[in-house]
């Protein structure tokens, strides 16, 4: 940290000053604009790209309440991880992913993988479409609102836990900072089954998660690489993400 970033947070931390906190407020506030770009998401009707700012300027808010430098974590990754749950949980409270969706990206999944299983691993979209008995944009669409969904919490999609009230899988986990052996253990299992998955993608799946997810680029950027339009990236992650999860469900 800046010198002057240090004395801020110094004298946030010191004595909880109200002209501190606006003042990191402010200075952080270029964090919230690119974890809503980053999602890249289609809100519902009744939300906008202004709502997802408002829930991921609280996000951060609370992420300055609650930051503690002792932790030896960079505030810039502790308030990303914040900003994107507050916008992650304001979507999940709008049912954003309705259970219909997710019913019908279980039955692509299935048709991907009977055809995988003659044609080899990129099986096109047409091919799928027609089995499936829809066309190719109704597929198309799928996809996109699947890569959309799985912004949402790619641990529920993995998991099934879509729609759901509750805790989840990670809730479950004991604080990162102090684990529990049996925490570790299913951590260490979940990024063994990771590694599996995506060494059992196609090279493009493999690419566009690695690009997005490793890399931190956006749509738009990934489509500019593989030329191609951010929504046939989002397509492709869409895609990426549905192989994923059949695959972790085999193997988990």
């Amino acid at each position: 940290m800046a010198v002057r970033d240090g004395a801020v947070w110094q004298a946030y931390l010191d004595r909880r000053d109200e002209d501190r906190r606006r003042e990191l407020v402010l200075k952080y506030l270029p964090l919230v604009k690119q974890q809503v770009g980053r999602l890249v998401v289609k809100p519902p009707r009744h939300l906008d790209q202004e709502d997802l700012l408002g829930y991921g300027i609280v996000g951060l808010m609370e992420a300055i309440d609650r930051y503690d430098p002792s932790r030896g974590v960079s505030f810039e990754y502790f308030a990303a991880m914040r900003i994107r749950g507050a916008i992650l949980d304001a979507l999940r409270r709008s049912h954003w992913a309705p259970r219909t969706l997710v019913e019908r990206l279980r039955r692509i999944s299935s048709v991907y993988r009977r055809l995988e299983q003659v044609q080899g691993s990129d099986v096109k979209d047409e091919a799928v479409a027609a089995a499936a008995g829809i066309s190719v944009e109704e597929l198309h669409d799928l996809l996109e609102r699947g890569s959309q969904m799985a912004i949402l919490s790619l641990e529920d999609f993995l998991f099934d836990r879509e729609g759901e009230e509750g805790a989840t899988r990670g809730e479950m986990l004991a604080d990162p900072f102090s684990p529990d052996p049996a925490g570790r253990y299913e951590q260490k299992e979940l990024r063994r089954a990771l590694i599996e998955g995506l060494k059992a993608l196609n090279e493009k799946d493999r690419l566009v998660l690695t690009l997005y997810y490793y890399e931190g680029l956006t749509l738009k950027e990934i489509g500019k690489i593989l030329g191609v339009s951010e929504s046939r990236a989002c397509q492709l992650h869409g895609r990426a993400i549905l192989n994923l999860r059949r695959y972790l469900a085999d193997f988990m």
